[in-house]
């Protein structure tokens, strides 16, 4: 069994036609495919499954210098073209928005598609009960195995995602994805009424390379670790931050590095580009082309060639992620919406600090929180202050002596980067971004 994507870029084709024959001056029309399966198994026993497919025409207007979205799943040669020209009719009420453009034509992709790797056609051959099957033997790693357990949750999903795109400028490209999933949460009983979480998963493109067993009984191990935590003082400490959770200290430099948050001024980092706002140390790239990583891709959702690029270069911001409507809005050239495989450079480090997981920078560090886990909070996008609650654990010479509780990180998104100690080498593969363990000096903790 494979995917028929003739059937469904002749229906975006179809639909452009339509489109641009009742007077549109410009469309874009996205053809989207996908495929859901899930098990899930609640204390041993199945709770819930479910299947869905779906696809839908997600079709883009430019008419009169009007703007307007639309989405059908009715493929049918004359209802599509009933729903288009109601489409096009309704699209005469908008405001006109001469900021809604088709980007240039000479930024989009008209290369020759290489595989990225990132199709496994396994999982429509994948027979229901094997997929079943995993859930429970994931399940059974754990479920009646410590008298502290409470309960027990796991399941498996996988995912197949299909995606075509072709505009009025003579811009198409399509892609395909699979994804298999495994994920294990439990709670075990501590002191009195105190319970403690711990989870884990794990993900993968092709089925070859799904490493599930071992997922509940690390989620087991990450919940027994957090038991009977304490309380304590706050004050200015070394800082380690797991892979599981090291993007949550990232994700604000994008969103500062954001076209729109730039656009509308609400950006720490606007009008630096080009200067040198952080550490040394901090080189960040994005390599969209990797083969067999999941956020790889050749264009973007404006149909702008994506490329290798540097984000950050010792510090210094190289990039803006602006895409044309933005870009028209700021007057300035469209480079891409977003980043796609964004990972860390370890050149700036001696060969001695390139290999590191967050085990490793406990014994370099000294003492500190090791942060597993974050709880709330925010960071202000203009100004890049943040406060976040944290969960983790109190480490001296490199051992972890005990979990904490009720603890807070604050400060300056900029400051904490200038900070920055060292970069691991362990980020998790099953993650669209490749971050890993982090680690940061004088960071401010508020306790009890």
């Amino acid at each position: 069994m494979e995917i028929d994507r003739n059937q469904y870029k002749d229906a975006a084709r179809a639909a452009l036609e339509m489109v641009m024959k009742h007077g549109a001056q410009a469309c874009r029309v996205t053809m989207n495919f996908g495929i859901q399966n899930s098990f899930s198994a609640l204390d041993g026993k199945l709770e819930n499954l479910q299947n869905a497919n779906d696809s839908n025409l997600y079709i883009q207007i430019i008419s009169d210098g009007r703007y307007g979205a639309y989405s059908t799943n009715r493929l049918n040669s004359k209802e599509l073209e009933m729903f288009i020209k109601e489409a096009i009719h309704t699209n005469g009420y908008l405001a006109p928005d001469p900021a809604r453009t088709l980007p240039p034509k000479e930024l989009c992709w008209f290369g020759k598609e290489d595989n990225l790797n990132q199709y496994d056609n396994f999982i429509l051959e994948m027979d229901p009960a094997q997929k079943k099957d995993i859930a429970f033997e994931v399940m059974e790693e754990i479920h009646g195995k410590n008298r502290k357990i409470v309960s027990v949750n796991t399941e498996y999903g996988d995912m197949l995602e299909y995606q075509y795109m072709v505009d009025s400028q003579g811009f198409e490209g399509d892609s395909l994805q699979s994804n298999f999933t495994v994920s294990a949460e439990c709670s075990v009983k501590g002191r009195g009424y105190a319970r403690s979480e711990g989870w884990w998963y794990e993900s993968a493109l092709h089925f070859n390379e799904f490493t599930y067993k071992g997922c509940g009984e690390t989620a087991l191990k990450r919940a027994l670790e957090k038991l009977n935590p304490r309380e304590m003082k706050g004050g200015s400490m070394n800082m380690i931050v797991d892979n599981t959770c090291s993007s949550r200290l990232v994700s604000p430099i994008f969103q500062a590095l954001n076209g729109s948050n730039i656009q509308q001024r609400n950006s720490f980092l606007m009008e630096r580009k080009g200067e040198k706002v952080f550490s040394d140390n901090l080189t960040l790239k994005d390599n969209p082309h990797w083969v067999g990583m999941s956020g790889s891709r050749y264009f973007d959702g404006d149909g702008i060639a994506t490329r290798p690029m540097e984000i950050i270069r010792n510090g210094v911001v190289e990039t803006y992620f602006i895409n044309t409507y933005s870009a028209n809005k700021m007057g300035v050239s469209p480079t891409v919406e977003s980043a796609s495989v964004p990972h860390f450079s370890l050149e700036e480090f001696p060969d001695n600090m390139r290999n590191l997981n967050h085990c490793d920078m406990m014994k370099l560090m000294g003492k500190g929180i090791l942060v597993t886990g974050f709880n709330g909070g925010n960071c202000n996008g203009l100004t890049g202050d943040f406060s976040y609650g944290i969960e983790g654990f109190y480490f001296e010479n490199g051992e972890v002596l005990f979990p904490v509780r009720e603890m807070n990180i604050s400060g300056n998104i900029v400051s904490l980067w200038n900070n920055v100690a060292m970069i691991g080498n362990d980020a998790r593969t099953c993650s669209r971004w490749l971050i890993p363990s982090l680690a940061f000096e004088n960071v401010d903790f508020t306790g009890i």
